[in-house]
């Protein structure tokens, strides 16, 4: 799994930047808490979620050097998701469990539904201290009204050193979320095609092993076989 998540988006970092936003700090017409407020809000009425998103890698080491992915992300509540990548890497949680698709190494990691991820629910309440404001503003990203939020860790020596978060000011969607590491690093998300309470087909949360796949079951032992 961890071979999927350096190669791959950073599940839990991509999800966080959705949630993790506690702002005290007043902005000139709206407050940072506001803004915030009316994300977890939209969210928490949303059973389903999906957009496409992008995952930019900026390595500040080597001379420019940008990787990109691309898929995109479905959640149901209360704790099913599904994660595609372009290149055919998934991740499906449902209710046998979390299935990790490694394409290139032809390997399924498969975990208990609880534990090694957290669903999108999970991590919007572990996140909501972990942020401090510095700055709030209303700006246009690619014609859409939008507060841009700058952000600091509250905590001393955290791996992300800055953040930048894109919030559409209409229907309070994450549109743009930029993450700067101790080393200069750069990765940035990019989510459009938000679509909300939307039906969702059962099969994007189950999984079938394609044939010539090696599994690796980390669940428990008496858990069912599948």
């Amino acid at each position: 799994m961890n071979c999927f998540l350096q190669r791959g988006i950073g599940w839990a970092a991509l999800v966080a930047v959705f949630f993790c936003l506690n702002c005290p700090w007043p902005a000139a017409a709206i407050s940072g808490d506001e803004v915030i407020e009316k994300m977890r809000k939209s969210f928490a009425n949303y059973k389903t979620f999906s957009a496409k998103f992008e995952k930019q890698f900026y390595w500040a080491l080597l001379d420019k050097k940008k990787q990109s992915r691309r898929g995109i992300i479905y959640t149901r509540k209360p704790d099913q998701f599904r994660v595609e990548l372009e290149d055919g890497d998934l991740v499906v949680a449902g209710e046998q469990g979390i299935w990790t698709y490694d394409k290139q190494n032809q390997q399924v990691i498969v975990s208990a539904s609880e534990g090694e991820f957290k669903t999108p629910w999970e991590i919007l309440l572990d996140y909501t201290e972990a942020y401090a404001l510095l700055a709030v503003e209303e700006v246009d990203l690619e014609g859409r009204s939008c507060y841009l939020l700058s952000l600091k860790p509250r905590a001393s020596g955290a791996h992300i050193v800055r953040m930048r978060v894109w919030v559409d000011r209409k229907r309070w969607h994450l549109l743009k979320a930029e993450q700067v590491e101790v080393n200069d690093n750069i990765t940035t998300y990019i989510l459009k095609d938000h679509r909300v309470n939307k039906k969702l087909d059962e099969a994007l949360f189950r999984f079938e092993v394609p044939e010539g796949v090696d599994v690796i079951d980390r669940r428990e032992p008496d858990s069912e076989d599948h």
